[in-house]
């Protein structure tokens, strides 16, 4: 990891297509610093962006929302919750986006049988 920085460039070659580096620099001291990579994974936070529901919704761990087992129902009937919210342990985008279809799938149910 390398904290107080931010990525500049990625770069790599053609033929055959692959990451031969990354350019960073620091945003304290401004310093750009080459490092020689075979791959790059940037991790855009690790804190659940919850300040919307924090005192709407049952939340833990840091606030995360809590939702019930197997499904994307939080403590609110009709409120569904899912992804990096919900996430506390894989924080990943293909997660997110599963729980997305399913928080969608669960809020149609849950609004036909309001009607």
């Amino acid at each position: 990891m390398i904290w107080h920085t931010t990525l500049e460039e990625v770069y790599g070659a053609d033929s055959p297509l692959g990451v031969e580096g990354v350019k960073v620099k620091n945003v304290q001291t401004g310093e750009v610093t080459d490092i020689p990579a075979k791959g790059v994974f940037i991790a855009i936070g690790h804190a659940p962006a919850s300040e919307l529901v924090k005192d709407s919704l049952e939340t833990h761990m840091g606030g995360y929302v809590v939702t019930k087992p197997g499904s994307t129902a939080t403590s609110i009937p009709g409120v569904f919750a899912a992804g990096d919210l919900t996430d506390h342990l894989y924080r990943q985008a293909v997660t997110s986006a599963g729980m997305g279809c399913m928080a969608a799938l669960e809020a149609e149910r849950w609004l036909a049988e309001q009607e």
